[in-house]
């Protein structure tokens, strides 16, 4: 096969990184629209400003909470992927779905669901002596390792099944036991895993409102949720949750490590599941147990009564065919979007070395840190921004079109969940077979070809975990889709929270209950196609 001209190749080479830059340069956006907001009119934000000197205290609070919830998940959400690929014992599969399904529970809920059941009058509160409301650090380290851990077993449980079979059985034949085989075969191979795992968990947790708000935890986004109608505060706390990036960025590149792309002979052969030993099954169970009784069933009776104690009380409930709907059309097409919009970078950094790969990889993960509530104002002012520009009194402007057509919604999402796409996709192309790529570049294959029948082949156990992670955060945000929903329309979150707020808990409970529903749906979905 002839070489390519140089123009050529260095074409070839330098529209991924344009393309990654200029999707990099999209999350510039919605700073745009809090400087905008910082131009507002003062007298709508008359309150104090908040001094730098009361940022620290928080930021501490913020980066150890945000670490303790990453151990916490990283080691169950572990524990718990590598017994569901490796191990056969009794209720593995069902179990191991089960624990998965927190995933799909909204934290704000899960913290009112947590605070409710385990006040001193709560059914678990009376039933274990509790004096005092569940709120504060405490509460919140529980109800982010139940909504985090899921995110952990589901992309090391991705990462197992591409394990090969043949260094781990050469290794037992040879009498290295189950916990060396770990540490010297599969722990070298999860490292990078795990750094996209903490990507997702640890800012989930220093980006998290909803939760924080409800439990009175005093971190940097409670402090935000305080200062919701003032964006000079606002602003100031974004500078706060900037600088928890940037520990949170070292400890991934320590554990991430130096991997590139893995070069096997073949297609490797998949690990049979052997019996899970005696003295495991406990402490798996037991884990079991806590994702399932706290983090599923516990939501689901309080929901499910919620929803009985309407049907009592002959309620009327709200309809929620329309809301499905929009419910099914945003989040279908945003994590579609995102998933799209991640896999540009992800391959490209992946796959070269390229002067400023750091910064564009540690420029995706500062989009993770940004809570969804400042992406909204900021994408709120600057459609109001863009809307005084351009409207000329000749009735409804382009921005109002877009934006009753729910973009700038989608935008948002891209926005917020970008990171979330890139850590789980980003493992799974470092595991490309790089010598059957090379053999049909050497064949002539052109590279679309290379990539539908062996690049995408490949990753497409990334991708469908990276889809369902997407499509379950996106289905649960609140602040981006109560901030940039178009004007009459709703989603099950939407739904949610307003009933909350009104008091309406048999519409809430409903609602909660068709999300989960939607959620158990996609993991059957992907059940489906991982056997197929």
């Amino acid at each position: 096969m002839q070489p390519a001209p140089p123009a050529q190749v260095s074409l070839k080479a330098f529209l991924p990184v344009a393309g990654t830059w200029g999707i990099l340069a999209l999350a510039v956006v919605p700073l745009l629209g809090m400087f905008l907001a910082l131009q507002h009119s003062p007298t709508l934000f008359d309150t104090p400003p908040l001094a730098l000197t009361d940022l620290w205290p928080l930021v501490g609070r913020t980066l150890g909470l945000a670490l303790l919830v990453s151990a916490s998940a990283l080691i169950l959400g572990t524990w718990l992927a590598f017994a569901q690929v490796r191990y056969d014992y009794f209720g593995n599969g069902l179990l191991s779905l089960l624990s998965t399904l927190p995933l799909a529970v909204p934290s704000y809920l899960l913290a009112a669901i947590i605070r409710e059941n385990f006040a001193p009058r709560g059914s678990l509160g009376s039933l274990l002596g509790f004096e005092n409301a569940f709120m504060g650090f405490e509460a919140a380290l529980l109800v982010l390792t139940l909504s985090c851990t899921p995110y952990v077993q589901i992309l090391v449980a991705a990462a197992l099944r591409h394990t090969p079979a043949g260094p781990d059985e050469a290794a037992r034949t040879l009498g290295a036991t189950p916990w060396r085989r770990f540490v010297a075969l599969t722990l070298p191979r999860l490292r990078p895993t795990w750094a996209f795992a903490l990507v997702i968990v640890a800012f989930y947790v220093i980006s998290d409102f909803g939760a924080v708000a409800l439990l009175d935890c005093e971190v940097l986004t409670w402090a935000l949720y305080q200062s919701r109608h003032a964006p000079p505060d606002a602003m100031r706390i974004g500078f706060g949750l900037v600088a928890c990036t940037f520990p949170v960025l070292a400890l991934i590149r320590l554990l991430h490590g130096q991997q590139q792309a893995q070069r096997q002979l073949s297609e490797p052969r998949k690990l049979t599941k052997e019996p899970m030993p005696k003295h495991l099954l406990a402490p798996t169970y037991l884990a079991h147990f806590f994702m399932v009784s706290l983090g599923l069933f516990l939501p689901l009776i309080t929901i499910c009564g919620w929803v009985f104690s309407g049907l009592q009380q002959q309620e009327s409930f709200a309809q929620l065919g329309g809301i499905i709907s929009n419910t099914l059309i945003y989040t279908v097409t945003g994590a579609l979007l995102t998933l799209v919009a991640a896999l540009l970078p992800a391959y490209t950094l992946a796959r070269g070395k390229h002067r400023h790969s750091g910064l564009a990889e540690n420029a995706v993960y500062a989009t993770s840190a940004v809570p969804g509530i400042l992406i909204a104002i900021g994408i709120f002012f600057l459609v109001l921004g863009l809307n005084r520009w351009w409207d000329n009194g000749s009735g409804v402007t382009w921005v109002e079109l877009v934006e009753s057509a729910g973009l700038f919604l989608l935008f948002g999402y891209v926005m917020r969940f970008l990171s979330e796409g890139y850590a789980a996709l980003k493992p799974a192309i470092l595991n490309i077979d790089l010598r059957q790529e090379e053999s049909a570049q050497t064949l002539g294959a052109s590279s679309a070809r290379i990539f539908q029948k062996i690049t995408l082949p490949a990753i497409k156990p990334g991708l469908k975990a990276a889809y369902l992670l997407l499509f379950i955060a996106i289905a649960k945000e609140l602040p981006i889709t109560l901030m940039l929903t178009p004007l009459g329309k709703q989603t099950l979150a939407y739904r949610i929270f307003d009933a909350q707020q009104e008091g309406v808990l048999p519409d809430a409970g409903l609602a909660a209950l068709l999300l989960l529903l939607m959620a158990l749906c996609v993991q059957l979905i992907l059940l489906n196609w991982k056997k197929t």
